[in-house]
């Protein structure tokens, strides 16, 4: 795990909480952090799939929006992206509940 990887996660938190982001920019927090933290490794989208061990369907609906719910899959995304697991884990917590607030 890199700490400028974990250091990119944090900053991305503190600053969609600083700028009073809206709550549809925060429902793709996690979408946002995985596509940015990929491009910059230089990652293929089916290549992150493949190192992460999931479909290349999943990973792209992750980087659409969706919030992966198996703890076995964050930790994966965690690992391929270089990011601190627990960060990740705050971060799609945060993309869930702005989703189901946008949703209602």
């Amino acid at each position: 795990m890199s700490m400028i990887s974990s250091y990119n996660v944090s900053a991305l938190i503190t600053s969609a909480l600083e700028s009073e982001a809206s709550s549809e920019l925060l429902a793709l927090l996690l979408a946002t952090s995985a596509r940015r933290r990929r491009c910059e490794l230089g990652l293929s989208v089916e290549r992150a799939a493949a190192l992460a061990g999931v479909a290349v369907s999943e990973w792209a609906a992750l980087e659409s929006g969706w919030v992966p719910t198996d703890d076995a899959v964050l930790e994966s995304v965690a690992e391929v992206i270089e990011a601190c697991y627990l960060q990740l884990s705050l971060v799609a917590e945060v993309s869930l509940y702005n989703q189901q607030k946008t949703a209602s």
